[in-house]
């Protein structure tokens, strides 16, 4: 049995503290843990909703071991956070996967905004979306309505002319 089918082995929920232990004891038993093997904990702890394991396990991952996230695992994470309405804490996470040159795919990006919006966090909502944009993705438009209403709700005005300025740019 490879370790990868031992990590899926072990990925039901009741066995979650086990995965961890066989995917942080591969590296002493003289491998290194890839990219599915990452993805299959991070993503059983995700549904879990354990996020604190889980963005550890990614940390791990991107910055310790250089390994690039599945965009179905980041998805994950990202919906996690969410349900426990950790928003800043998905927010950061991207800042990370970005500054070491990882992408975020675009249903990782409109769950986040989503998120914000939930929590009426309207500025980070639009800084969120503003990073989007620069990577080539446009938030759908009831979430981009949502934003410019929202930072308008609470007095910041300049930001939501910014932010529709830049919609706009973009023809959307």
């Amino acid at each position: 049995m490879t370790m990868t089918q031992n990590l899926f082995g072990c990925s039901p929920i009741g066995q979650l503290a086990e995965a961890v232990k066989v995917l942080n004891g591969m590296g002493g038993a003289g491998c290194i843990p890839d990219f599915n093997s990452y993805g299959i904990v991070i993503g059983a702890i995700s549904r879990a909703r354990k996020t604190a394991e889980a963005v550890d396990l990614m940390k791990q991952m991107v910055v310790k071991y250089g390994l690039t996230p599945g965009q179905g695992t980041l998805v994950k994470l990202f919906a996690a956070l969410r349900a426990n309405r950790e928003i800043w804490k998905a927010v950061e996470m991207i800042e990370l996967l970005e500054k070491e040159g990882h992408s975020v795919e675009f249903e990782s990006y409109e769950a986040v905004i989503e998120g914000c919006l939930e929590k009426h966090e309207y500025v980070l909502a639009g800084k969120v979306a503003m990073g989007m944009t620069e990577r080539g993705f446009i938030p759908y438009i009831k979430s981009r309505q949502k934003i410019i209403e929202g930072l308008a709700s609470i007095g910041e005005w300049k930001i939501a002319c910014a932010v529709r300025q830049r919609f706009t740019s973009l023809k959307s």
